[in-house]
C-alpha cells in the first residue's frame, strides 16, 4: 500500500462502527498524515520503514497500531484523540506525543521504545505502560492524566515527570 492510498482510505468520513481494516500493511515511504482528519483504523501490525507521522491530526474513532513497526519516529504531536489510541506492542525509534489530547485511553503495554517525548499532553481517562521498555528519555513533564496511569513491570529509563498531575490509581510511575 502506498502512503497517498493509506491517507484515501483514513480520510473519508467517519461513521460509527465502521472502520479501515489495514493489519498488515506496509509502507515503505514516510506515511505523513499532518492536519488530517481521520476515520477509525486499524493498523495491527502494519510496518512503517521511514516514520509516521500526524501532527495536528484529529482522530475521529479508533486508533489502533498494535505490534506496529516503526522504522525512525512516531510524531503525534499536537494531535486529538476521540477514542483510544492504542499502541499495545509497538516499536519504535522516537515517539513523540506532545501537547497531544487523548479523549480514550492511550495503552503503549509491551511497546519497545527508544525516546518517548510526551511533554503537555492531557489524558482523559487513562495511561497505560504495563510492561513497556523506554531505553532512553522518557519525558512526560507537564502532562496531565485525570484517569490513573500504570506502569507494573515497565523499564522506564531516564524519567523526567516534572509537574505531570495523575488523578486515580498510580503504580510504577
Amino acid at each position: 500500500m502506498t502512503p497517498d492510498a493509506l491517507t484515501d482510505s483514513l480520510t473519508r468520513s467517519w461513521a460509527h462502527g465502521e472502520h479501515a481494516e489495514l493489519a498488515g500493511a506496509s509502507f515503505d515511504a514516510p506515511v505523513v498524515l499532518d492536519d488530517k482528519v481521520l476515520r477509525s483504523f486499524d493498523l495491527t501490525g502494519a510496518r512503517f520503514g521511514a516514520g509516521l507521522s500526524a501532527q495536528r491530526a484529529v482522530f475521529r474513532g479508533m486508533a489502533w497500531l498494535h505490534r506496529a513497526e516503526v522504522t525512525g519516529k512516531v510524531d503525534l504531536s499536537d494531535a486529538v484523540f476521540r477514542s483510544d489510541l492504542r499502541m499495545d506492542g509497538l516499536v519504535c525509534d522516537t515517539l513523540i506525543l506532545s501537547g497531544a489530547e487523548f479523549q480514550g485511553v492511550l495503552t503503549l503495554d509491551r511497546a519497545r521504545i527508544g525516546t518517548l517525548i510526551a511533554r503537555d499532553c492531557i489524558c482523559l481517562a487513562n495511561l497505560s505502560l504495563a510492561g513497556a521498555r523506554i531505553t532512553g528519555h522518557a519525558d512526560f513533564s507537564g502532562s496531565e492524566v485525570l484517569g490513573g496511569a500504570w506502569a507494573d513491570g515497565a523499564e522506564l529509563h531516564a524519567l523526567e515527570q516534572v509537574g505531570m498531575v495523575v488523578d486515580g490509581r498510580r503504580k510504577g510511575l
